[in-house]
């Protein structure tokens, strides 16, 4: 089966399972895995030790693993958070800079993006962090979207325009976890992936 397909047929079979996760789950989870997301990027990295972070997060939908506290510790650190908003027409996402909640609306789609006066964020090398969602993920850092591409072209852009990428978070429920994630040459792999009972950190090049 072509790898098209084979995607396809993944992202039904790993949205089900993940809204089959009953509410209280997803919260209780999701607080575990954040806490663990920032132990590891605390002891990873060197925010906690006199430089605050740059941290680029997708804001949670619907049934995806609800990242809020890491952009709280972000922002307790004084540090800055960007997110998306998906310029459909461009197949890109501009970078804007939030402050808190009160800083995003619920956009066409139902999904919450920066506010229109939210700062445009243009330097993708300071960077440090992106947590990158996600419908399924694998143990080598194999990463299932939603079919948009926007992230996948967005790490193109670094790699081809600055040179260097942001450090690449993935957080997931166990249940998000398959054996291997179909992948195209254009796909890109996640250099660590943090669950409520498990962790992979892949080798840095």
């Amino acid at each position: 089966m072509a790898v098209k397909a084979l995607k396809a047929q993944l992202r039904k079979q790993a949205e089900a399972v993940r809204a089959s996760l009953s509410e209280t789950e997803r919260a209780e989870n999701s607080a575990l895995i954040c806490k663990k997301a920032v132990r590891f990027l605390e002891d990873r990295l060197s925010f906690a030790r006199g430089r605050s972070c740059t941290l680029f997060s997708y804001v949670p939908f619907r049934t995806e693993l609800d990242v809020t506290p890491v952009m709280e510790w972000c922002w307790e650190l004084g540090g800055t958070v960007v997110v998306p908003k998906v310029i459909r027409d461009k197949k890109l996402m501009s970078l804007h800079v939030i402050r808190g909640n009160e800083d995003l609306e619920t956009g066409k789609w139902g999904i919450r993006e920066p506010l229109m006066s939210a700062p445009v964020w243009r330097r993708a090398a300071d960077i440090d962090v992106m947590l990158v969602p996600g419908l399924a993920f694998d143990s080598m850092g194999g990463r299932l979207g939603y079919g948009g591409g926007y992230y996948d072209a967005f790490i193109r852009r670094c790699r081809e325009n600055v040179g260097k990428e942001p450090f690449k978070l993935a957080l997931a429920f166990d249940a998000q976890i398959v054996p291997e994630v179909p992948m195209d040459n254009h796909d890109f792999r996640v250099d660590a992936v943090l669950t409520e009972n498990r962790q992979w950190i892949l080798p840095q090049a």
